[in-house]
């Protein structure tokens, strides 16, 4: 830009009557010749960038719209749940039941587990719907082991990996299974920050023995992010003599962290101790191949067809949790919805642009799968092999630095 604002300003210093050079009739044509192909490439990037600022702004509308969206829905599922749990709590202690006393004036505070310490179990994250690969296969059979019986011995099963690589879709998938083998089990899925939450509640309304006895009194516990208990020595006072009653009960007891027993910080010996007796399984983010499956009951179950290269291109660059690979599928159905654009790489490289976890083309991919192979769980596929979205941009590159060598070269020879 420098040479050809300097050769402008030359040009129109001679219509102005300044001294300038003669410069040949051949010479400055070639040149005229080089500029218009310099001006007409600056046109076009210009045209390209605001195209890219157009729709980074729709992006950011976007965006704007589902943050508002997702607090509006938050709110009101917030205000149902406040709404319902009043309800039952009207419902049942007009019945006698949660612990409250009805007309016969006995309670039963077995049934007080499930609504008021329990979180809820998602029905629609079960066994039968969870992808198994290479990478978690042992934690999904032992985990069904448990929940069905025959693991009576895997106790505790202590299941640790990364955030988002499936732990928590195996406790509900335990707790959905428990139920089906036997509804008269009283299980209880919680976590960490809940136990300690209502054991501040209990201590407050000076019901310690209330508290103790409806977490002693069923038949499967299920704590996640035991990792949370760090530090925190009154809470694991209290899950310490709850663990050991429901262990020398002979109850099930499954517990998720991020880390494995031995690296949680703060932990007291005889938690850790107790943690490490049972059957400790590390589960990992799941291979390409299980991650492109997710992707297709994903898209399956939210009524969406994508192509094979589509699906390649996400399940590879989105490898680092299960959770990231639904966010980038969301994000990338929504925008392709309201933008009413058909979902292709292209449109998948615009809209996660600054989310995809490696460098490098479509070639780069197709290398790495082959080398990996389906030993490691990844599978190659044909549809890798070229990445034709990219070549616009190499060929406009390619004529840029081309213009730029010619109009050095005539620039060059003017000055001589």
């Amino acid at each position: 830009m420098g040479l050809f604002d300097w050769f402008k300003k030359g040009r129109k210093g001679k219509k102005k009557g300044n001294t300038v050079p003669d410069v040949p009739e051949k010479a400055h044509t070639a040149g005229s010749s080089a500029i218009g192909k310099y001006d007409e490439l600056l046109r076009e990037l210009e045209r390209e960038r605001q195209l890219n600022l157009d729709q980074e702004r729709k992006i950011r509308e976007m965006e704007n719209r589902f943050s508002r969206m997702q607090e509006d829905f938050a709110g009101m599922a917030e205000r149902q749940q406040i709404t319902m749990e009043k309800m039952m709590s009207k419902d049942l202690s007009s019945t006698g039941k949660l612990g409250h006393p009805g007309p016969s004036g006995k309670g039963d505070t077995r049934l007080d587990i499930i609504p008021a310490m329990s979180n809820p179990v998602l029905e629609d994250k079960t066994f039968e719907n969870f992808v198994v690969d290479e990478a978690n296969r042992f934690p999904f059979l032992a985990a069904e082991a448990v929940a069905t019986g025959i693991g009576r011995k895997y106790n505790p099963l202590f299941i640790y990996g990364d955030v988002g690589v499936g732990k928590t879709h195996i406790l509900h998938a335990i707790a959905n299974k428990v139920r089906e083998m036997d509804p008269r089990k009283t299980l209880l899925y919680s976590s960490t920050e809940k136990f300690t939450d209502e054991l501040l509640k209990a201590l407050e309304r000076d019901d310690l023995d209330g508290f103790r006895s409806r977490y002693r009194n069923i038949d499967v516990l299920l704590v996640d992010d035991i990792q949370m208990l760090s530090g925190k020595e009154a809470t694991q006072t209290e899950f310490f003599h709850m663990f050991n009653h429901l262990y020398n009960s002979g109850k099930q007891i499954v517990l998720c962290s991020d880390r494995p027993p031995s690296e949680i910080k703060e932990l007291e010996g005889r938690l850790r101790s107790r943690f490490e007796g049972g059957l400790i399984i590390d589960m990992k983010v799941p291979t390409f191949e299980g991650r492109r499956q997710i992707l297709v009951n994903h898209a399956h179950s939210e009524g969406y067809a994508l192509s094979p290269e589509v699906l390649d291109y996400l399940a590879f660059y989105l490898d680092s949790s299960v959770r990231e690979l639904e966010g980038g599928f969301n994000r990338v159905t929504a925008y392709a919805t309201l933008m009413k654009e058909p979902v292709t790489v292209s449109l998948v490289r615009k809209v996660l642009e600054g989310a995809l976890s490696k460098g490098g083309s479509m070639k780069d991919m197709q290398e790495v799968l082959e080398e990996d192979g389906p030993s490691k769980g990844r599978v190659t596929s044909p549809h890798l092999s070229r990445n034709p979205y990219s070549e616009r941009d190499t060929e406009l590159e390619e004529e840029t630095d081309k213009l730029e060598q010619e109009l050095f070269l005539e620039l060059n020879k003017l000055q001589k």
